[in-house]
């Protein structure tokens, strides 16, 4: 019985993740990713055939869920072996519960707490600035891929709060899984951005979905913690 209500609820979760990145990616991932987006257009698919572009915008996706496959496989594992009991299994949900609400509330209400959160050493470093580059400079196909990879492992609220929900799933393989999908639901906004780059960029409209996406982010941190408390309780 136990597992079928896993099964049962990480469908659901999953239902939730897609949902989320794809919505959030309108407002928030716009903002984040687009710069990147244009930069190695403008430095490396000016004057491709169209074959080329269209290619190199989907390496870079790729390179993106990759990098957040990766992030929920590691998560995962951290998070399953801090959770060897029934009992350490509900603390582990309230806390995650606890932490999708404090994101969703610091994207609604402050988001400038956010930005200190996102604002890393990583991406400040040496060695990611000079990859970066190096990749921006290369001809290689397999440079969009890399790049990909790297935007997809900049701090990121909307990512941490992504992996809080894959966390629900029922193995360190599953979360994997979900982080997938969650970047495969973020990938229209991103290829929206060559098409109508204006349109989408409107800054009301990104304001607005964000906070949708921030309502949406406490819901499910309601439900976590509720999880929590009915394993908990039993």
């Amino acid at each position: 019985m136990h597992h079928s209500h896993d099964v049962m609820s990480v469908d659901f979760s999953l239902w939730h993740i897609i949902l989320f990145g794809f919505t959030m990616s309108f407002g928030h991932c716009i903002g984040m990713c687009s710069g990147i987006v244009v930069a190695y257009s403008s430095a490396k698919l000016q004057g491709a055939s169209r074959f080329r572009q269209i290619s190199a915008h989907i390496l870079y996706a790729l390179g993106r869920i990759s990098s957040y496959a990766i992030l929920g496989l590691i998560a995962g594992s951290i998070g399953y072996a801090l959770t060897p009991t029934d009992n350490a299994k509900g603390i582990f949900f309230a806390f995650l519960g606890a932490i999708l609400i404090a994101i969703g509330v610091s994207i609604f209400f402050a988001p400038r707490f956010l930005a200190i959160i996102e604002s890393s050493a990583l991406v400040r470093s040496a060695w990611y600035k000079r990859f970066f580059a190096a990749m921006i400079a290369s001809k290689n196909m397999a440079s969009f891929y890399a790049i990909g990879i790297l935007n997809g492992l900049i701090p990121c609220g909307m990512v941490y709060a992504a992996i809080a929900m894959a966390l629900n799933a029922p193995n360190a393989v599953s979360a994997a899984g979900a982080m997938a999908l969650f970047g495969v639901a973020t990938v229209p906004s991103l290829f929206a951005i060559g098409l109508f780059a204006g349109t989408l960029l409107n800054f009301r409209f990104r304001g607005i979905i964000t906070k949708i996406s921030a309502i949406f982010v406490c819901i499910m941190g309601a439900m976590t913690l509720y999880r929590a408390a009915s394993i908990l309780a039993s």
